[in-house]
């Protein structure tokens, strides 16, 4: 089994990680894709300071950002579609938004 200390991530690693979270990949698929421990890098993935916990959290809230960005960019040049899609999601990540406020603090 890895240590996981010996687990060290370069930049490009790093980056991978970002995209398959962006992509909704799993911790699992990640460390598959990167052909390493898939306990060790679980247990990376587990602490929310670890590198690997923040480039995957990282990769996940920029492909919501530019998914919601473009959402908002096609409502506010009159597609009506696109703004009921910006509208619920919004809604959503508010609520999400309260509930993790109430219950983690965060």
């Amino acid at each position: 089994m890895t240590n996981l200390l010996e687990l060290k991530f370069s930049e490009e690693e790093i980056t991978q990680v970002m995209d398959l979270a962006a992509c909704n990949f799993t911790p699992e698929l990640c460390a598959k894709h990167l052909d390493v421990d898939k306990e060790a890098f679980l247990q990376l993935w587990q602490n929310p300071v670890s590198d690997v916990r923040q480039a995957y959290d990282a990769g996940k809230l920029k492909a919501t950002f530019n998914i919601m960005n473009k959402q908002k960019e096609l409502a506010e040049s009159g597609n009506i579609t696109a703004a009921q899609i910006f509208l619920k999601e919004s809604k959503e990540i508010e609520i999400n938004n309260i509930r993790n406020q109430c219950l983690f603090g965060e």
